[in-house]
């Protein structure tokens, strides 16, 4: 409750333009809050936010607004940010929260869908309705609100359009253009087919998913035959109230 009237009381601040700007690229509420301890809610209003601290390296695109719920612990509420590194750093958004013990993801708003991408990351993807889901590394999946049976729409994990994916990239990376090149062949390499993982992902699932409906078709053989064993005790004995008196 204290989370949702925090964000409640940032989003507030921005409609009233109770606003203070840090470095003319950055607006801070309270004031310069991300020099303290405290929770900390930022708009991005220059072409990146970067922080590092504490071994925790997070970015963010122009236009994004964050809140910093805990050191650990962020809420993207727009935008899209970037953990290069930062064991156990936790993002949450409206329809899940990300957290991973290493390696590097993203978190993007995207129209009305949250996109995760997994870089290389030992990550874990909690959904709004408490489902997890395992991203390989160079997969991304999007995940949508609540659906009528109360369960969140997620989509296909699919390999990260790297497309789309390289100008927002470059947008936040600091290093020479040549440092990027060689970086984005890099996760290419270590990728490696991803076609192939991809079927062999899906394959996984489909075997899963004719594992559970064969649990399930003998489950209910087992419960047809308890109730037919349990039809026939209840004749026998009616059988032989009646007629063996």
């Amino acid at each position: 409750m204290k989370k949702i009237v925090r964000l409640m009381l940032f989003l507030m601040a921005f409609q009233m333009e109770v606003r203070v700007r840090a470095a003319g690229d950055l607006i801070e509420q309270p004031s310069a809050c991300l020099k303290s301890q405290e929770s900390c809610a930022i708009q991005v209003t220059g072409s990146a936010f970067h922080f590092e601290k504490d071994n925790k390296q997070l970015h963010a695109t122009a236009g994004s607004a964050l809140v910093r719920l805990t050191p650990d612990q962020w809420r993207l509420v727009k935008g899209a940010v970037w953990v290069e590194a930062g064991k156990n750093l936790q993002v949450e958004s409206l329809y899940a929260s990300t957290k991973a013990s290493m390696g590097e993801y993203w978190v993007i708003f995207q129209d009305s869908r949250i996109l995760i991408r997994n870089m290389n990351a030992s990550m874990k993807v909690t959904l709004r309705d408490g489902k997890t889901l395992e991203i390989p590394e160079g997969f991304e999946v999007w995940v949508s609100g609540l659906n009528s049976q109360g369960k969140t729409e997620y989509g296909m994990i699919q390999p990260i359009d790297m497309k789309e994916h390289l100008p927002m990239w470059n947008s936040l990376y600091r290093g020479t253009k040549e440092e990027f090149v060689k970086e984005v062949r890099l996760y290419r390499d270590n990728w490696g087919d991803l076609a192939q993982k991809t079927s062999q992902l899906y394959q996984t699932l489909t075997d899963r998913k004719i594992a559970s409906v064969e649990a399930q078709e003998k489950a209910e053989e087992a419960r047809r035959q308890r109730k037919a064993a349990e039809l026939q005790r209840m004749k026998e004995l009616y059988r032989q109230r009646v007629f063996e008196r």
